[in-house]
């Protein structure tokens, strides 16, 4: 019964990570295609989380925070540089 439920996440992951990728292709500004960036980001956390229960390993719960820890601060100071530049216009 897990393996379904399982299944049905990765599948709506999938999902998610498509659509995600679709807005960061054709986004319309910067700030859109970093937000796309940031949940594709967290999209790959979710689904390695998911796996990792699937397999009930918890062996890489650290390097996924550390995964997700990046990403954030990536994000963020993306987001600051681009809000820097385009307010000098």
């Amino acid at each position: 019964m897990m393996g379904v439920v399982f299944a049905i996440t990765f599948g709506l992951l999938c999902l998610a990570g498509l659509l995600s990728l679709v807005r960061l292709l054709l986004g319309g500004g910067t700030l859109d295609r970093i937000v796309a960036l940031d949940v594709f980001i967290t999209l790959i956390v979710a689904a390695t989380c998911v796996g990792m229960g699937l397999n009930e390993d918890g062996s890489n719960v650290a390097l996924v925070a550390a995964f997700a820890l990046l990403a954030f601060i990536g994000s963020v100071s993306a987001a600051r540089l681009v809000e820097k530049k385009e307010s000098h216009r």
